[in-house]
């Protein structure tokens, strides 16, 4: 079997595996955590205006300008669907996993020994168990962790450019290295102790002295100077005032809380709150600190008889510092995202380790073999499952809650998760979990009310319906109390109130529906009436026309606004023959049997002059009227006819 065909087989098995583990990931929802801000809400990423956007905001308090216009990209080819970004994601996840079996390649050359298939497997190995772990799930599933791939894809791509300029002595890769460096800082400055890499594989791999490695590394450490600069300052409104003593616990434990998660991935929460009030243990600062001197006085000690594992604990180290917590920002502790490009180091050691272990022995390569293939399916297992929790919103936060039944942040997003989705009952009770234990959680108590304002609203519509409309006004009421910016509460409470007759009370309501935007023409029509009724002429005209304005094609509003237009006192020949239009079409979009648009009409006849064919009007209006049974109209009618036959009376 030729070398080409074997790296074939193992780059299709690598691509097919990964693909099958994330697959589910492409039929999820976007969150209600970051992707709402990121995505959905943000027109900001709408080309073209997204390429000037990109380079200059800091929004999220992250500098990327790439990741930013990688969804751009996505939304101007797929508009809002989540599917297409999700499958970025995966995507790009899978082109880190390649790269990570190219840097294996080369990285593990010097104990996968001669046999070219053994070379491939380990390199397949350590990419596999990279890719298919568990901690790799949140990356993958969550479209807002879109830049950490971008950024791992983009540095490991630089790593191998690195490599092969440090092998041909040329000047051309060097300088390609270092662009797709900068490229990898722009997407999501996470590989900041990349220059510490490349010194550390210098030393090791390639034999160079600390002095040349120095010199052929520090422009990658400037650009990482840089982007640590601009970062900082991006992050500056977000950061926190954690105890100093408390951070140094956080960023002492953290390479072995990682390592921990690595080889134990269960019980793996979205979120690991920062408290309320860090208080740092003393012992635990000392273990944590003890152990990392140790280990890292290990490395130093030993780095002759094992420079591959003190190259390894150096750049496990390096990559792991801008994310261990010495300078927190937000609500997280930990995040299994922050383990993703360290998470490089932790699989070349493994599979590094076990190649070394079997060495020329073929029963002991055997066993090395089974034991990676049975890591491998175990974790892709694992990760298959571990995708669940991130398919919804509540199904995400519901993992966290049953993870920690006193995580607020959990409670609460869950609450809105499911008041988003209509379980409005169950929101109310997440959001009263959240106020028994924070009181004063503004945002749980807001959104409980207007879940209340929301179930009062809908018993008032029921003894609307039922025609109690004095228990309606009532139950509106106090659904607008709890919540003032519901808008049909406003309008119910307003319309039950006119047709009880109490029009001072009505006004205001229905003129704050209108204020918030309602959209039913029926309130403006029921509000110009009563102003009409209690001598505010000029306001019920200004409802009218801002009404028919919005609603053109709205008889009523029409109706009411020539009648208006065409009975008040004062009005010039514009008004009254803006009437006669209005009126006109009123009459045609009626065919001619409204026997109140006929009156109106009659009425913008005689605003205008028209006597004698007010009088023919109002005289079809009545008999319209008296053909409809309604006499008393008829009757109404005529008599507010007889002033066009005498006009002086």
């Amino acid at each position: 079997m030729s070398a080409r065909l074997v790296r074939s087989i193992a780059l299709f098995v690598m691509a097919a595996a990964v693909t099958w583990t994330y697959a589910p990931a492409a039929s999820f929802a976007f969150l209600n955590w970051d992707d709402q801000s990121v995505i959905v809400q943000n027109p900001a990423i709408d080309l073209p205006g997204a390429v000037r956007w990109a380079f200059s905001t800091t929004y999220m308090e992250h500098y990327q300008p790439i990741s930013w216009l990688v969804w751009a990209g996505i939304k101007a080819g797929f508009g809002l669907d989540a599917t297409a970004f999700h499958v970025a994601n995966i995507v790009v996840h899978v082109i880190c996993v390649l790269l990570v079996w190219v840097v294996a390649r080369r990285v593990l050359a010097p104990v996968a020994g001669t046999s070219a298939p053994w070379r491939e497997a380990i390199a397949v190995a350590a990419a596999l168990l990279f890719g298919l772990h568990p901690l790799r799930v949140e990356v993958v599933a969550w479209v807002s962790a879109l830049p950490y791939t971008i950024a791992l894809a983009l540095a490991l791509s630089a790593l191998v450019t690195y490599l092969r300029a440090a092998e041909q002595a040329t000047g051309r890769w060097p300088l390609a290295a270092l662009a797709l460096y900068a490229a990898s800082l722009s997407a999501r400055p996470i590989a900041l102790g990349f220059p510490v890499v490349l010194v550390a594989l210098d030393t090791w791999l390639l034999r160079r002295r600390l002095r040349a490695s120095l010199s052929a590394v520090w422009p990658f450490a400037v650009l990482a100077l840089v982007a640590a600069a601009i970062e900082g300052v991006a992050r500056a409104p977000g950061l926190n005032e954690t105890p100093w003593l408390y951070r140094l616990q956080t960023a002492a434990s953290a390479p072995f809380v990682y390592l921990w998660r690595t080889m134990v991935p269960v019980s793996l929460t979205p979120l690991d709150l920062l408290p309320l009030e860090p208080v740092a243990a003393p012992g635990v600062v000392s273990a944590a600190v003890l152990a990392l001197a140790v280990a890292s006085f290990a490395a130093w000690r030993w780095h002759r008889q094992y420079p591959a594992l003190a190259a390894a604990w150096v750049a496990y180290l390096a990559l792991m510092a801008p994310a261990a917590g010495l300078v927190p920002s937000g609500l997280q502790v930990t995040a299994d995202r922050y383990a993703y490009l360290p998470a490089v180091v932790i699989a070349l050691v493994v599979a590094g380790a076990g190649a070394q272990w079997a060495g020329k022995r073929q029963a002991r390569a055997r066993m090395a073999a089974v034991a990676c293939l049975i890591m491998v399916v175990a974790s892709a297992a694992s990760a298959r499952t571990a995708l669940a929790p991130w398919a919804d919103s509540v199904a995400l936060w519901t993992r966290v809650v049953s993870l920690d039944a006193n995580h607020e942040v959990g409670l609460y997003n869950l609450g809105a998760a499911l008041a988003a989705v209509g379980r409005h009952l169950e929101a109310a009770a997440r959001y009263r979990d959240v106020l028994s234990r924070n009181p004063d959680h503004a945002n749980a108590r807001a959104n409980l009310d207007r879940l209340d304002a929301a179930r009062v609203e809908g018993e008032a519509n029921d003894l609307a319906t039922r025609g109690d409309l004095a228990g309606a006004a009532e139950r509106y009421r106090q659904a607008v109390t709890l919540d003032p910016a519901r808008t049909h509460s406003h309008a119910g409470r307003g319309m039950a109130l006119a047709t009880l007759g109490r029009a001072d009370e009505a006004i205001p309501e229905l003129q704050e529906a209108m204020r918030q935007g309602v959209s039913d023409p029926a309130i403006p029509n029921a509000l110009a009436v009563l102003l009409l009724q209690s001598g505010q002429s000029r306001e019920a005209r200004a409802v009218l026309e801002t009404a028919l304005a919005a609603h053109q094609d709205d008889v009523g509003l029409a109706h009411n606004l020539a009648r208006l237009l065409a009975t008040t006192a004062g009005m010039g020949q514009s008004d009254v023959a803006l009437a006669l239009r209005l009126a006109g079409a009123v009459v045609d979009a009626t065919a001619g049997r409204d026997p109140r648009a006929l009156e109106t009409l009659a009425a913008a006849l005689a605003a205008n002059g028209r006597l004698a064919d007010a009088i023919t009007t109002n005289a079809r209006a009545a008999a319209a009227a008296a053909a409809q049974g309604d006499a008393d109209l008829a009757v109404q009618i005529t008599a507010r006819g007889r002033v066009y036959r005498n006009p002086g009376q």
